[in-house]
């Protein structure tokens, strides 16, 4: 018997799909699958957001019409207002609806000053079923990125601004996951937490002073990785550095639009490879733009090296290059022909470069046998 039968029903969307181009995890699919429940058992307005949805938000929008609205971009202003004005979404920001049988949007709204809003009310749903989940748990430091990768979506998502929150907040975040709902582990969920570094120092520092004991992961820039600033967040308990180098030469470091050469790569990995505590895991393209078969050949060198003096400490993740809207790589796929005009990117369209292509089809191989 069902006794719960909400007015509202709301879906995020954090990832289309997984990047992994041998196994892709269309996670889309499962939104249409999640609206049969819905409608089957109730007659519930259907919101949808999430990082998600708002890269595609028109194209997802025509493409399941049983979808009433769509929240794009930040939504914790604009969904509380949109449940006040159902009858008048035309009258909230960053809403996308319905009009005699065409989908409208309500125009953008302004970005949200992170210190302005509360913390998730976590009390709705049990975190008992996240805690034993790698990674499931998520806090925020700051919103925006500063970098200009070629391929990532996160300026257009989130601002080419920082907007930092208080460390006080933050850490009062962590605070509470801890002491009322028993969480051992989360994950930084900004896109890097040591940008900036002095941001990331105060909120390690809070930890430190206030003796958190909890465990931690985050994504981080190896530029700037110091000694002593590993320390300082082992300290503050963090038990995995996350890298995205994405390359391992300066000229396809440069081409993805990194802030970052290959001396950062390795100087970072001297200091690393010392500290036994700590995980440290690197994400790496496959055949990113710009490869030689001499940068591959490069990449494994590393990736054996750092395996035989780190072991299991060390991880290492090889993924393809996801065409997405409102990046440069989106131009580059188009000159280069992997995409047309006005074609759809939302079921998956990934870049390789052709010159080398014989290194995806290693890549994958390699992949096949251990696995993955």
């Amino acid at each position: 018997m069902i006794d719960f039968l909400p007015d509202v029903v709301g879906i995020s969307i954090r990832n289309i799909d997984s990047t992994n181009k041998r196994k892709v995890v269309f996670y889309y699919s499962f939104l249409k699958d999640t609206i049969d429940i819905i409608k089957k058992y109730s007659k519930a307005k259907v919101v949808v957001g999430g990082s998600g949805f708002s890269m595609f938000s028109r194209e997802i929008m025509e493409d399941e019409p049983r979808i009433d609205f769509g929240v794009f971009l930040e939504g914790e202003v604009t969904f509380p207002m949109l449940l006040r004005n159902l009858d008048r979404p035309q009258d909230v920001s960053s809403v996308f609806y319905r009009k005699n049988g065409k989908v409208v949007f309500s125009g953008p709204g302004e970005r949200i000053d992170l210190n302005s809003i509360e913390s998730p009310d976590r009390l709705f749903v049990s975190m008992d079923n996240y805690k034993d989940i790698p990674e499931s748990v998520g806090v925020e430091t700051k919103r925006g990125c500063i970098l200009n990768c070629t391929y990532c979506i996160y300026g257009f998502l989130n601002g080419k601004e920082l907007r930092l929150r208080e460390p006080l907040k933050v850490v009062d975040e962590i605070e509470l996951l801890v002491n009322e709902h028993g969480v051992q582990r989360f994950t930084f969920i900004d896109s890097v937490f040591n940008i900036p570094k002095k941001h990331a120092e105060k909120i390690c520092a809070e930890i430190i002073q206030r003796r958190i004991k909890v465990n931690w992961s985050a994504w981080f820039i190896e530029r700037g990785l110091t000694r002593e600033f590993v320390e300082m967040i082992m300290e503050a308990g963090c038990k995995n550095i996350i890298l995205s180098p994405d390359g391992f030469s300066n000229r396809v470091l440069k081409k993805l639009g990194k802030n970052l050469t290959k001396k950062d790569i390795t100087d970072s990995y001297k200091i690393l490879k010392d500290f036994d505590d700590i995980e440290v895991s690197y994400n790496f393209f496959k055949n990113p733009p710009g490869q030689s078969f001499k940068d591959f050949f490069s990449i494994v060198l590393f990736c054996v090296k750092a395996k035989l003096q780190m072991k299991r400490r060390v991880h290492f993740e090889f993924n393809s290059l996801r065409i997405e809207p409102h990046t440069r790589l989106y131009q580059i796929a188009l000159d280069e022909g992997f995409v047309e005009e006005n074609e759809s990117l939302l079921y998956p369209k990934y870049y390789t470069n052709l010159n080398t292509i014989l290194i995806d089809n290693i890549f994958n191989l390699i992949m096949r046998i251990s696995g993955k």
